[in-house]
């Protein structure tokens, strides 16, 4: 569902509203930075306003909280790190009832680096879920700018590929 709100661009994806600008960036998306808040609509009208006033361009915001955990989190896309005492000082300034924690790389993601205050939260099934190592998947658009990019856990893709390159002990392929 997409929804046009003053100037940004609003899209849930089944657990996520993205938040994006209508204008283009000529730079690549490596990381993020983190609010968290127990108002969620709080999260996005931080991300609007930092992407109508503040050049950044893409946000998300999850619509439900896992496990324990009593915070909505606002990931704040950007190029680099090179923002956050920036970001610090109108937190504090502009949404001080707001949680400014810190950037966060899309490798540390990928090597499922993850706060234990969040990690302490939640079942172990999914902290092992989180916690566990992930490749990078990307789709690009037929002018090659990445459209999407997922990062999935790298034990599940290999064991989607063992299960379908399978074959018996005499050769023959098991795979339909």
């Amino acid at each position: 569902m997409k929804k046009q709100t003053s100037r940004v661009r609003i899209e849930f994806n089944g657990y996520w509203d993205w938040i994006s600008s209508p204008r283009p960036y000529d730079y690549e998306i490596m990381g993020k930075y983190l609010f968290f808040s127990t108002d969620r609509q709080r999260l996005i009208d931080v991300a609007t306003q930092e992407i109508l006033h503040h050049r950044f361009h893409k946000a998300k915001v999850n619509c439900r909280l896992l496990g324990k955990n009593t915070e909505y989190v606002l990931c704040l896309y950007y190029k680099d790190g090179s923002r956050k005492h920036e970001l610090a000082n109108r937190c504090t300034r502009d949404y001080p009832d707001v949680k400014y924690r810190y950037w966060k790389s899309d490798e540390s993601t990928l090597r499922g680096q993850y706060s234990q205050e969040f990690l302490s939260k939640l079942d172990v099934k999914r902290r092992r879920a989180f916690t566990a190592p992930k490749e990078l998947v990307e789709f690009r658009d037929s002018k090659d700018k990445i459209i999407l990019r997922q990062a999935i856990a790298t034990k599940v893709r290999r064991a989607r590929k063992r299960t379908t390159d399978r074959k018996d002990s005499s050769g023959v392929s098991l795979s339909s």
